[in-house]
């Protein structure tokens, strides 16, 4: 998404947060296992979502976003994937802990989760109406008539043109955006305490982006719910968010309110991919990249993962590993060398 059409999403405006969070994740470790050697693809991560706020998770594909909200989802593709360590406390429980019965249970009812891909995640042989209902009698004990009605209620309020009708349809017959649609009606239909939307707008132009942010907010903001919100578009955080995560490499390198974020950001990392991001501009500019490639699980740095990208790496940044520092201003970030951001 350009920054332009971001933009006409309407910044959300939820409290400063305070309080105990809805959703606690601490330490987690999610690791895969291949060719008889078994590596970190999630290492010390540490994330609070509080009543009512949105959290983005940022970062370059491969970072690890996609295997974090799968590890609070538990619905990692065990084996190869397994969380080893860490706790994901929700309303205080632990859903590491919990039996595989419970969980399924909280999924969709109280943690519902978007999927990248709509087309791939909705099943072919089953109607648009047919997918919902069942979603809702896995949870509530309702007839077939009831369920119908409630999947055409909820389609109706995530805007899909013609939601009666589409109830008989089957997902190939849908445009991409319509069938982003039927992904948040089924995550929506339960009325969950907080949303996980993983690349939601990812395969969509951007007109349509914009329209499927709006929805997602509008739904927030009506049913007061949390929402983590994955993305690499730094165009969407500034946005929608009320306080971003940065990650790299499998681990959080800075986390700040989003506007604290975008005006003063402190990790390397963070900078870069501002410096990346599109402007709207009459003059043609080019373009700051960031070298490199993010590294894979079995070749990390011993010492700051970002070191081999990073301009501003001194002697210990290839030897030490940085912890997670805070700053007065209340942000974290994991540097030995911040330095002041340029534009």
């Amino acid at each position: 998404m350009t920054a332009s059409a971001a933009r006409s999403v309407e910044t959300a405006s939820a409290p400063a947060p305070d309080g105990s969070p809805l959703l606690s994740v601490r330490g987690l470790r999610t690791t895969v296992t291949t060719g008889g050697e078994t590596f970190d693809v999630v290492r010390d991560l540490s994330l609070d979502i509080y009543p009512n706020e949105i959290m983005c998770l940022v970062g370059e594909s491969g970072c690890g976003k996609s295997i974090t909200a799968l590890s609070i989802m538990r619905l990692l593709p065990t084996p190869p994937v397994r969380v080893r360590e860490g706790e994901i406390l929700f309303k205080g429980r632990d859903l590491l802990r919990l039996k595989n019965r419970r969980m399924r249970r909280l999924r969709s009812d109280s943690i519902s989760m978007i999927f990248q891909d709509p087309l791939t995640s909705l099943d072919p042989v089953f109607t648009v109406g047919d997918v919902i209902a069942e979603v809702i009698r896995s949870h509530r004990k309702v007839k077939g008539s009831e369920a119908r009605r409630m999947a055409g209620e909820v389609l109706t309020k995530v805007g899909l043109p013609d939601p009666i009708t589409r109830l008989d349809s089957y997902p190939h017959e849908l445009s991409g955006g319509m069938r982003q649609r039927v992904m948040i009606a089924m995550a929506l239909v339960l009325d969950p305490d907080i949303l996980i939307a993983d690349e939601p707008t990812t395969a969509l132009d951007v007109t349509v982006q914009a329209q499927i942010l709006d929805q997602l907010i509008n739904e927030q903001r009506r049913r007061n719910m949390s929402m983590l919100l994955i993305t690499h578009d730094l165009a969407v955080v500034a946005a929608v968010a009320d306080r971003v995560a940065v990650m790299y490499a499998g681990e959080i390198v800075e986390e700040a309110p989003v506007d604290e974020l975008f005006e003063n950001p402190r990790h390397p990392y963070t900078q870069g991919l501002l410096r990346a991001l599109p402007q709207v501009s009459i003059k043609r500019e080019r373009l700051v990249p960031i070298p490199g490639l993010v590294p894979p699980p079995q070749l990390m740095p011993p010492g700051c993962r970002f070191a081999p990208r990073c301009s501003y790496a001194v002697d210990r940044c290839w030897t030490e590993h940085p912890e997670l520092a805070d700053d007065p201003e209340g942000r974290t970030f994991r540097c030995f060398n911040p330095q002041p951001f340029t534009a």
